[in-house]
């Protein structure tokens, strides 16, 4: 009958398979974990309430007073059976979600086996007990979040079942007269539950798809984030991140009351390298400088490259001895690494640099260009007193009350 289509009977098979026989994808389960549990009481509450309704439904007279008692043992047993198994789930909450799923099918199914003595004692109300009946499977298919292939299972044992009931009954012809109403329960549940199933499923795929994005695009956000905070030739990080960072530090020495200091570094004779040896040279030199820095600084200071051959280190908790020996490994250190490249007596060609530093206390009030300006006093010391100099000063307050203007000549100027 495919032949008039073809490859129809093979996307027939693909969808029948993914309809009846999907399981739930991995996570799914513990996902919705809230929303399954929820179901589960509202299923069992209706239970009880099916329960209390065929409790209360009025006798026939033509009881016998055995069959009466059976009748209403069976009442009774149902409703205790619906309050047990809401009253098991309330209680346990290490759920494991197969032992739930186990848990779910057996109290159901239990509950419907109820309610075959009434169907076949009690055949006043035979049309309301099936009702009944149907609606706690319809329940099942609809709020228990059970698997497409789990509740066509159920659905179709409840049929057997019934008509297993039928068969042994004094008028199965009037009794069969009831089942289009259970197939329609059926087809409505089973329908029900492969459109749930499959917009749950959809809606977990599409938001587990979408919270990937967001983390690869926060991922990437991060990347980028300090990509921007880094100089690009030696890995460390640029002025703004210093900036950025002085104000930090600041608030934290505050907060803790210690003191931080900043250290700026300028490499010695740069320009000479690069004309000398070539640009290279001069990259090299740079990154010998921004290695010896990193080495020998904690994790919790920042490094950074603040200009062309400037370079600086943000500490905290640190006091003047601490920041005297600090300067002086780095200067040593930087003297002790020779570059790559060698001079015109094949030998290694060493490099220097000069330091300047400043320790602010926490109840001080000074920005970074304060700090900044007070250092570059004390670097101008280092380099005229010889280079490959440590030169610690105290920090002053930047003048900023210099009229830049009265350095230009008066007929250059147009605004007065």
């Amino acid at each position: 009958m495919f032949k008039w289509f073809p490859g129809i009977d093979r996307r027939i098979r693909l969808l029948s398979k993914r309809i009846f026989f999907n399981r739930y994808p991995q996570g799914f389960l513990e996902t919705n974990w809230s929303e399954i549990r929820q179901s589960l009481v509202a299923h069992y509450s209706l239970c009880i309430v099916i329960s209390l309704i065929t409790y209360f439904l009025p006798n026939s007279r033509d009881f016998e007073d055995e069959s009466l008692i059976l009748l209403q043992s069976s009442r009774i047993t149902l409703i205790v059976l619906s309050l047990i198994f809401l009253w098991r789930h309330a209680r346990k909450k290490d759920w494991v979600p197969k032992k739930l799923e186990f848990y779910k099918v057996w109290t159901s199914s239990t509950l419907l086996i109820s309610f075959f003595p009434f169907l076949y004692s009690d055949k006043v109300h035979y049309d309301v007990y099936l009702h009944q009946a149907s609606a706690i499977l319809l329940s099942m298919n609809l709020l228990l979040w059970l698997t497409t292939t789990t509740a066509v299972a159920t659905n179709l044992a409840f049929c057997f079942m019934f008509l297993g009931v039928c068969y042994l009954g004094d008028s199965p012809v009037e009794a069969m007269q009831e089942f289009p109403i259970l197939l329609t329960y059926l087809f409505v549940g089973t329908f029900g539950n492969v459109i749930m199933n499959y917009w749950r499923t959809m809606d977990y795929r599409d938001k587990k798809k979408l919270s990937g994005a967001v983390l690869r695009l926060k991922a990437k956000n991060l990347h980028i984030r300090m990509i921007s905070n880094l100089d690009d030739l030696t890995d460390l990080y640029n002025r703004r991140y210093l900036i950025e960072q002085f104000d930090i530090f600041k608030k934290r020495a505050r907060r803790h009351q210690f003191q931080m200091a900043l250290v700026i570094l300028d490499l010695d004779h740069l320009k000479e390298i690069n004309d000398k040896y070539g640009h290279m040279a001069g990259d090299d030199a740079l990154q010998t400088l921004s290695a010896v820095m990193k080495s020998r600084v904690r994790s919790t200071d920042i490094c950074a490259r603040i200009g062309g051959d400037e370079f600086c280190v943000l500490l905290d908790s640190v006091d003047p001895k601490s920041l005297k020996t600090l300067c002086e490994s780095l200067r040593k250190g930087v003297e002790s690494h020779p570059l790559s490249v060698r001079d015109p007596n094949d030998k290694p060609v060493n490099i220097t640099v000069s330091i300047g530093a400043a320790i602010l206390s926490y109840d001080e009030d000074f920005t970074f260009d304060d700090l900044y300006q007070s250092i570059d006093s004390g670097l101008y010391k280092s380099k005229s007193s010889g280079r490959n100099r440590v030169t610690i000063v105290e920090a002053t307050k930047l003048n900023t009350k210099v009229d830049l203007s009265a350095s230009w000549p008066e007929e250059v100027r147009i605004y007065k």
